[in-house]
């Protein structure tokens, strides 16, 4: 079995590169940031939500909350897709 070079476009010129969209490096830099934000809190802090009341350390209240902005993101861009597949 012999493995093949991608052949190119018709009329001999390679396909070119698709430039790495914006919202990709935005992506990578709101990490970066939240991994810096995390490293610099490791104190312990209270949390409390109506009659509870946690005590954990920050970056893990963070990491939560990060986590819960992301499931909502993805929430709101699933549904927004959605409505349009509709339209």
């Amino acid at each position: 079995m012999t493995s093949q070079s991608p052949s190119p476009r018709p009329g001999g010129t390679p396909a070119a590169k698709k430039p790495i969209p914006w919202r990709l490096y935005l992506g990578g830099v709101v990490v970066v940031l939240a991994v810096v934000i995390i490293l610099q809190n490791q104190q312990e802090a209270s949390f409390d939500v109506l009659w509870l009341s946690v005590r954990m350390p920050t970056w893990v209240i963070l990491l939560i909350t990060l986590a819960l902005g992301v499931v909502i993101g993805w929430l709101l861009h699933y549904r927004r897709t959605s409505n349009k597949k509709r339209k």
